[in-house]
């Protein structure tokens, strides 16, 4: 009989530093960050929150928390920014795949403690990678047109924005790839 080998714990990611010297780590999403995701999520303002989902929403339920830690590899990829420990979530970003259009739909949100410090700036750019990494010939994502820190990201990046016909206030950024 042979003994099976523990799973070995997930990576903690590659290093970088804040603007202002913290030690943060990037890496992917895996299935031991509910815990740590829905403290993220309960540090963010209710404006925070709008601003991600475009709606009031008070609390993470545990099964979506779980669901949003376990994206499937060939339609998902989901990245977190974590302290250098990897113990609290810093920002968490995912980019949906459509294999039909060859477009990558992406969300990101990040903990208002850590707003101007890089982390949007390092979980996009990996976003981008990882859109490139599949194929995808475009990235996107919806902004309500008074997030003003996801249009300067948008803009520093070299995304385009316009308009949505029938939804005032809400802009599409496009980036070919």
């Amino acid at each position: 009989m042979h003994a099976v080998a523990p799973p070995e714990p997930p990576a903690l990611g590659t290093p970088f530093l804040s603007r202002d010297g913290d030690a943060l780590r990037l890496r992917p999403i895996h299935a031991d960050d509910v815990s740590a995701l829905l403290r993220a999520f309960g540090r963010m303002s209710p404006e925070q929150i709008r601003m991600r989902v475009f709606h009031a929403l008070t609390e993470l339920p545990e099964p979506v928390a779980r669901y949003l830690c376990t994206p499937h590899p060939d339609k998902v990829a989901a990245f977190v920014v974590t302290d250098d420990d990897g113990g609290e979530i810093r920002g968490e970003a995912r980019v949906h795949f459509d294999p039909i259009s060859e477009g990558a739909e992406f969300a990101i949100a990040i903990d208002p403690a850590f707003t101007g410090k890089g982390v949007g700036w390092a979980l996009m750019t990996r976003l981008i990678e990882a859109s490139r990494e599949h194929g995808m010939r475009e990235i996107w994502g919806h902004v309500l047109a008074e997030n003003g820190a996801m249009l300067d990201l948008a803009d520093r990046l070299g995304f385009e924005r316009a308009p949505i016909a029938g939804e005032p206030g809400l802009l599409l950024v496009r980036m070919a790839l």
